[in-house]
Parts: structure tokens; sequence; C-alpha cells
């Protein structure tokens, strides 16, 4: 919002417009040219006569950028539109020359007035203000993206609430299915483990507890085995009766 582009063809002079008076922070950004990474550039109010204002353009990517002085674009007492000229200066150890020459066309506006306040004020309370709103929207951005992902936000594609839902529904539809796999597993086991227990006889028993006539006696079949107990002192000893 605070740039303004110069672009040069084949002329040495070219004009920009758009500029106000009493703005600031404005920058006069120049393309078309091949300069050195440094360049001076010096303003002035005047195009043939008086004095100028140095300032240190800085070129990246073929872009140079440089500040216009806050007090040109002031120009107190001006009422009319101006001109401000900036003159590309290339200088070195040997010669210094000049090389272009921009008019930047100011329009002409009302001294803004703060009185006996601060007149920064009002600027600091806009920048709060917009700061404030950037916050507010990068912030609702993330919750978005959170929430349901959003395309300018990839790393949320897999990492919001929506898809981990999905994922939980997914998993929740597989549930039947793996308990039933589970219980045919368990049922295979039963089946392995009385098979292993019934042997080549095809037959399990298991051992039965009786009290006849207040000893404890264990059958494991009651066919063939007995076991009876005898208490000897503290020991509990048994023996098989055929």
């Amino acid at each position: 919002m605070n740039i303004t582009t110069a672009t040069f063809t084949q002329d040495s002079f070219t004009s920009v417009y758009g500029v106000w008076q009493w703005d600031y922070g404005q920058v006069l950004r120049i393309e078309g040219l091949q300069l050195p990474p440094v360049v001076e550039v010096h303003f002035s109010l005047q195009e043939k006569s008086g004095e100028s204002l140095i300032r240190i353009g800085t070129t990246q990517e073929g872009r140079t950028d440089v500040i216009i002085p806050d007090c040109m674009l002031e120009n107190e007492g001006t009422v009319q539109n101006y001109i401000i000229y900036a003159f590309l200066y290339l200088a070195g150890k040997e010669a210094g020359q000049t090389e272009k020459k921009i008019a930047i066309h100011v329009k002409a506006r009302p001294k803004i007035c703060g009185g006996n306040d601060n007149p920064n004020i009002f600027h600091e309370v806009v920048e709060l203000v917009n700061g404030a709103v950037e916050k507010t929207a990068e912030h609702q951005k993330q919750a978005e993206g959170y929430a349901h992902g959003r395309d300018d936000l990839p790393e949320r594609t897999e990492d919001n609430a929506k898809y981990y839902a999905e994922e939980a529904k997914k998993t929740v539809k597989e549930i039947p299915g793996q308990v039933e796999d589970a219980k045919n597993e368990i049922d295979t086991y039963i089946k392995d483990k009385e098979a292993e227990l019934k042997g080549d006889t095809g037959n399990v028993y298991f051992a039965a507890f009786k009290v006849v006539n207040g000893r404890l006696k264990m059958y494991s079949d009651e066919e063939i085995d007995k076991v009876r107990f005898v208490r000897v002192g503290s020991r509990l000893l048994y023996r098989l009766n055929f």
C-alpha cells in the first residue's frame, strides 16, 4: 500500500502518480533498470535549482526500493499539487553520474491536525486495531484449520477435528467385525485345547471333591480312580485307591 512503482523502458525520465501530501513512510520502487545493489537517490522539490536530500536505495531481484523523505511529502505551506524529483545517481571512487530522473506527482491535501494531543495517537490506535484484526483473522484461520482443514493450510489436511472424527467413525464400523474375528479365534483356541486334553482316547476327566465320613475325597475318574486324603500332623497326604 505504501509503494509507488516507477518503471523505465528506454527513456531516461519517467513519472509516477498516486502519492498524497502528508503521507509518510512511502517507498519509491524502481523497475526496468540494472542498478547496483546500493544506489544513491537525490530528492528535491525543484527540478533545476536548489538543494536535494540524499537517500540510499537497495536493489534486490531487479527492483530498487528507496524511502521518499517525509519532509518533502509534508511540504508545509503548499496548497496546490506539486512534484518531487528523484535523481538516480551512480557514484564511484573516481566519478559520480546522474543516470535517470523520476517525477513524483503529489496531490495536495489539508494538514492533519491533532490539536494539543499527541499527533501520533491516531496512527497508533489505527495500527493497534489493524494488528488486532489481523491476529483475529489469523486465529480464525487456524481455528478453521484445526476444525475441518483449509486449502491454504495443507498441514491441517490430516490434522483436524473433522479428519479425526471420520477416522473414529471408520474405527467404530470396524469394531463388530473385529469382535467377531476375536470370538472365532477364541472358539478355535478352545477347540484345539479340548482336542489336546482328550488325547487319543477322546475322553476328558475333571477332578471332583466330596466329603465322605469326615474325609475329603477327590475323584478324577468315577469308575477307576479315587484319591484318599489323610492328615498326618500338619501335612495333608493322599493316595490312590483302585
